[in-house]
């Protein structure tokens, strides 16, 4: 895991700049641990709710572990006390279970996120096991941030299921770091509205796609070939996200692997409107479409179109969501999830005073947040670029690039105590617009500052 400054993009009718770091608690401590608040936010199966439940996973010990339906592979997410931001430092697996080793798990990817517990995710290692009931560690080489982290269990031994015992992730909260952006969890009051075929109405059945994680079915129809879902919640509602969980207990051949979800505002059956299409690898995970920006739904469907090549199409989970800052703007958070999933976050909020580097108060709460991203991952180091638009001379508008992202180098320096040395300087003025300077709305496009990060 190398480590990786960031490459941020700040628009500069608004542009870039940082904030008060927030103090990192000392001592290192297991940050899963149901009894140190942490939570199991989701999974994609397990054999029952008593001696083989997932929540046995974070309980502190691996004497009573876990054990999914299946030998499919399968994830897990986790969270920390009250949503705060952590830095982890390692991931401890223990793969322990009183059954066979070659049901224990052998091989797990692990992912991190800054934001949501359904998207945002980046890979941050893999973690080989034995066939041994110790710990087996992946260990960073420096603070990894993160405030959900997942754990995709890959494969066991050879066995019929996938099982384990412990898991732990050892770091720090980060104090003071801003609150977890808020999400709505629409699918816990929605219905099935109508669909193709469902196999049984127990087990298999369609309701099964809404159920909460620790029901045991899950859905299948009665053959391969495509077929829909139509969920229904209770009233309109702004959509930012949509996840399908693929897993189910039989062969991963009849796993969904292509589903395209739409959107109406109003009707059941006519006025759909595609939101993305997913291909759905048989990873046992959440698939999530993120919407361009919140969108009206009173029903949302799925239409799973391919499956592994197995007799029957198969699924497990449908989950909806409403998440805070969806559109980008604003806070530290959504800049995160942007430099997370593009290497650059756009902002609108810092303001400098016309034909000037100043800048301007209403900036400081932007800044502040950006400021937080440097903080909690201290490997960054930035390249800071200035743009300008295409009014002046390029001679001055070279001059005032640089003059601004010099200016937000000693807003961050001088201000909020970021090392100096973490961050250069450099201006382009009008040479590299984003957009058509003939309008105002393309100039103001084109007053920005991005910040780079250092390979």
């Amino acid at each position: 895991m190398t480590s990786k400054s960031i490459h941020l993009a700040v628009c500069l009718l608004a542009a870039a700049a940082l904030c008060g770091a927030p103090a990192v608690a000392q001592a290192q401590s297991n940050l899963a641990a149901a009894g140190a608040g942490g939570k199991l936010v989701s999974f994609a199966s397990q054999y029952d709710d008593g001696d083989w439940a997932a929540a046995n996973l974070i309980d502190g010990s691996p004497d009573r572990g876990w054990s999914g339906q299946s030998a499919g592979a399968q994830a897990f997410v986790l969270g920390f006390r009250g949503g705060a931001l952590a830095e982890l430092e390692d991931v401890v697996v223990n793969p322990y279970s009183r059954e066979s080793p070659d049901n224990w798990v052998r091989e797990i990817e692990i992912q991190v996120s800054t934001t949501y517990p359904f998207r945002g995710f980046r890979k941050v290692g893999t973690l080989s096991l034995t066939a041994e009931g110790t710990d087996h560690v992946l260990s960073f080489d420096r603070p990894t941030p993160a405030r959900y982290l997942k754990l995709v269990f890959l494969s066991n031994g050879g066995g019929g299921y996938m099982q384990a015992g412990e898991i732990r992730a050892m770091g720090r909260l980060v104090e003071g770091s801003t609150p977890a952006p808020a999400y709505r969890a629409l699918h816990e009051t929605a219905t099935i509205e109508s669909f193709s075929s469902q196999y049984d109405e127990g087990d298999w059945a369609a309701a099964n796609l809404i159920a909460p994680d620790t029901v045991r079915g899950q859905w299948a129809g009665k053959s391969a070939g495509v077929q829909e879902v139509v969920v229904a919640l209770p009233e309109a509602t702004p959509v930012t996200d949509v996840a399908v969980g693929n897993y189910a207990r039989e062969a991963d051949t009849n796993w969904a692997r292509s589903a395209e979800v739409l959107l109406s505002p109003d009707s059941a059956y006519k006025g759909f409107v595609s939101a993305g299409t997913l291909e759905m690898p048989p990873r046992g995970e959440l698939h999530t479409v993120t919407l361009d920006r919140p969108t009206p739904a009173r029903y949302v469907k799925v239409v799973f179109r391919r499956n592994g090549g197995g007799g029957y199409m198969e699924a497990g989970r449908i989950r909806i969501y409403q998440a805070e800052q969806a559109d980008g703007g604003g806070g530290a958070e959504s800049i995160a999830a942007q430099l997370e999933s593009t290497g650059r976050a756009v902002t609108q909020e810092i303001h400098f005073a016309t034909d000037s580097a100043e800048i301007l108060p209403a900036s400081e709460p932007v800044l502040r947040e950006i400021a937080e991203v440097l903080r909690s991952q201290s490997g960054l180091e930035l390249i800071i670029e200035g743009h300008t638009d295409g009014v002046g001379t390029a001679e001055h508008n070279l001059d005032l690039s640089r003059r601004r992202a010099d200016a937000v180098k000693r807003w961050l320096v001088d201000r909020l105590g970021i090392g100096e040395v973490r961050l250069t300087t450099v201006g382009y003025g009008l040479t590299k617009p984003v957009a058509d300077n003939a309008s105002e709305e393309g100039r103001a496009r084109n007053r920005r500052v991005e910040l780079v990060r250092k390979s």
